[in-house]
């Protein structure tokens, strides 16, 4: 323990404030080193150029992944020149063209092969310099400045940004402020994501006549509520949440759920129990805000999950695009809480993965945004 908060310590100096005091939460030694199974180099490298440097990474070219692997290795050891007999894993973000922003992350297997890696990206550097110098004299200062750097966890990391030592500390503190319990997938039979796409095509064209009659009920009654929430000329956060505080003052939680021998009412897990019944549970909660966001036009997905790191307890919430970015929300653990007392509306990944949440982390968006006036 006190390793850990050594550990802590230093974090503190080189993060900012928030990020540090969502990524601390209660961690020991052990759960630090079962961090490293699932901070992965992408995870940091979208950290550092997100969080770090301020891009979106969705507008950067995602190299390891948009190359096939012979032009990946040509890329790594011809252009980097790093040994990769020993590398494992690999995340390379970068701008290109006229640009010298670029972000690597190399998962190297030990700390000898990462310091030697860092060596060989730091060279890069210099030669990168070169490319730029007399054409763009300020992308040419960029590389020259550029950090290389490696961790005692096996990763070396290229920093070739505008402000390298910022992203230096989001490189030192991405163990711990991307830290992620091990995720199981769902294994209860009724977490399912229910079908609304015959639902959605009958809001689309005004026919429900080929609709079943629970889909025509919920229908009529996910239309009701867009017609008391949303409004011409709504931005899709007002829209947003409008829809979200709906359901967290209509719908209750489904108590017999609390009750191993109790048989659950399937329609507590799809849009029907909360909006009939008024009461579901965390999966009846998401495909409800689901669907209403659907209907309104706001891009939105259902993430399949898991809460309670001890026993892996099933659960599902909700990510919202607003503006590009991602954000995360769990109208089920906001569920009877006023406006002001939301804890999970429009939070990031790094809150969610603080406050017991697990997920398929390499499959679901990452959310980073901190926007005052959208994200909690």
């Amino acid at each position: 323990m006190k390793r850990f908060a050594a550990i802590c310590l230093a974090l503190l100096m080189l993060l900012p404030a928030a990020v540090c005091a969502e990524a601390a939460g209660e961690l020991t030694e052990e759960t630090i080193a079962a961090s490293l199974d699932t901070v992965t180099p992408e995870m940091i490298a979208r950290f550092i150029a997100e969080a770090g440097c301020g891009r979106d990474a969705l507008a950067l070219e995602r190299l390891d992944t948009s190359v096939d692997e012979e032009t990946l290795d040509y890329y790594l050891t011809e252009i980097y020149g790093v040994d990769t007999s020993e590398m494992e894993d690999c995340a390379i973000y970068r701008a290109g063209g006229a640009e010298a922003f670029e972000i690597a992350v190399l998962r190297m297997g030990s700390e000898k092969a990462a310091k030697e890696a860092a060596q060989a990206l730091a060279d890069y550097t210099q030669r990168r310099a070169g490319d730029f110098a007399g054409y763009e004299p300020e992308q040419a200062a960029i590389a020259e400045n550029a950090v290389a750097a490696f961790s005692e966890y096996g990763d070396a990391a290229l920093l070739l940004c505008e402000d390298p030592e910022n992203a230096m500390a989001f490189f030192r503190g991405s163990y711990m402020a991307l830290f992620r319990w091990p995720f199981d997938p769902p294994k209860d039979e009724y977490m399912v994501p229910y079908d609304d796409a015959p639902i959605l095509a009958a809001w689309a064209s005004g026919d429900s006549a080929g609709l079943s009659e629970k889909d025509a009920a919920i229908l009529d009654m996910a239309g009701a509520v867009m017609d008391q929430c949303v409004t011409d000329g709504m931005t899709d956060y007002e829209k947003e949440r409008a829809l979200y505080k709906w359901v967290t003052e209509n719908v209750r939680y489904d108590e017999s759920h609390y009750d191993p021998l109790a048989k659950p009412d399937p329609d507590s897990y799809n849009p029907y129990g909360p909006l009939h019944n008024g009461q579901g549970v965390c999966l009846g909660y998401a495909s409800t805000f689901q669907l209403l966001m659907d209907m309104a036009g706001v891009e939105c997905i259902t993430v399949m999950g898991a809460a309670y790191h001890a026993e892996q307890q099933n659960h599902a919430w909700n990510m919202v695009r607003l503006g590009g970015q991602w954000y995360c929300a769990d109208p089920t653990w906001d569920e009877g809480d006023s406006e002001e007392a939301w804890r999970y509306f429009n939070v990031t990944s790094q809150t969610m993965a603080a406050s017991d949440h697990q997920w398929d982390y390499e499959a679901v968006p990452e959310a980073i945004a901190r926007d005052g006036g959208i994200a909690g």
